[in-house]
């Protein structure tokens, strides 16, 4: 049960970027170019408050929260660039 009470502001941080992620992707004044960084951004955002929920909390170091955002921002940054690339790709086909 105290993994289900941890979890709880992660599980709300996802909720957040994912609601704050179909307002960016629904604007059409963006570029999908500002919309994917943005979605990246927002992730960074959620995840600061979600990690630093655990943090104070006491159920994480600050150090471990920095990284997980981190390491967690990089590959959704990645993933997004490898996204756009692949989609770039095959439009020019």
């Amino acid at each position: 049960m105290d993994t289900l009470y941890a979890l709880q502001s992660i599980l709300l941080g996802l909720l957040g970027w994912a609601a704050t992620g179909m307002v960016v992707m629904g604007t059409s004044r963006l570029t999908i170019t500002d919309r994917r960084a943005m979605l990246v951004c927002n992730w960074l955002l959620w995840m600061i408050f979600a990690f630093g929920t655990l943090v104070y909390r006491g159920l994480m170091t600050t150090s471990t929260a920095a990284i997980y955002c981190g390491v967690s921002t990089v590959a959704l940054g990645l993933v997004v660039m490898a996204s756009a690339r692949r989609t770039r790709t095959r439009t020019h086909h």
